[in-house]
């Protein structure tokens, strides 16, 4: 088990912006990203499972994936990216430990990975991963009741199993969880899991459009799993300081992610 992953040096190319943005959306987009033009933070995942380095989160990190969950994740802005850099990727074990649940023990796992450009830190990315007991698998639950105090901010939205199996190709997971229907229905889920990072870049989407600019932070955390063709609407609401959002991504009126996000006051 390592607590430091292998570094690496990777373009960010206007192609594999269009692609990121394939899965996120089920359309390649019309137009070509310009060299300069910002790139949105949940885009980073994309990068940090690049199945051309040959590197594997959950094999870095002595992880079982059918036990490993995808807890969160926290992006707070730098410099920020941008089509045409060539980014530094570097990531270190920061919190390692056993939390007791009525299931038995499990191990929370925080990853930082520090994104540089030109020698800025242009993004730190904060993942949170759980694994789960051993033991036989357990049936999903339900996530809380959505806050009616949060307002819907655009179109619900769902995914299909083109785009889950699009981005699980691009980013090198081979979790059967998110592909294979019988696999998950063995470990008690009604369907494939939508990947939790497919739901973080639609709220982001809906976040910076609302607010007219890019996000500095974006924190967010899972509290169920979303399956193929349910619709989910991100619905949030101001949060006290100006450029402050708290909210939720909902479906069928239960919350399966919720989270914080601010916009710099000067959009950068």
């Amino acid at each position: 088990m390592n607590d430091r992953l292998p570094e690496f040096t990777i373009d960010v190319t206007a192609e594999s912006v269009r692609r990121w943005k394939m899965g996120r959306d089920g359309v390649f987009p019309a137009d070509h990203p310009e060299t300069g033009e910002d790139v949105p933070l949940s885009y980073l995942f994309f990068l940090r499972c690049q199945p051309a380095q040959g590197i594997s989160i959950h094999a870095e990190l002595g992880r079982d994936p059918d036990r490993g969950l995808f807890g969160g994740v926290r992006y707070e802005r730098g410099r920020g990216v941008r089509v045409g850099d060539r980014l530094e990727g570097k990531a270190h074990v920061t919190e390692r430990k056993s939390v007791d649940s009525p299931r038995g023990a499990m191990v929370l796992t925080t990853l930082v990975n520090e994104w540089r450009a030109e020698s800025h830190l242009a993004v730190t990315e904060t993942v949170r991963m759980v694994d789960l007991p051993p033991g036989p698998p357990a049936a999903p639950t339900a996530g809380p009741d959505a806050d009616p105090s949060l307002t819907p901010i655009g179109a619900p939205v769902s995914f299909t199993r083109t785009q889950i199996a699009w981005l699980m190709v691009e980013t090198g997971d081979t979790n059967a969880l998110h592909v294979d229907r019988n696999y998950a229905v063995s470990r008690l889920f009604p369907d494939v899991v939508v990947p939790g990072t497919l739901i973080v870049p639609i709220a982001e989407k809906a976040l910076s459009t609302a607010a007219g600019r890019p996000l500095s932070v974006l924190d967010c955390r899972f509290r169920a799993p979303t399956f193929p063709d349910e619709e989910i609407v991100v619905t949030a609401a101001e949060d006290g300081e100006p450029g402050a959002w708290r909210f939720e991504v909902v479906g069928d009126g239960k919350v399966r992610a919720i989270g914080k996000a601010s916009t710099a006051a000067d959009g950068t």
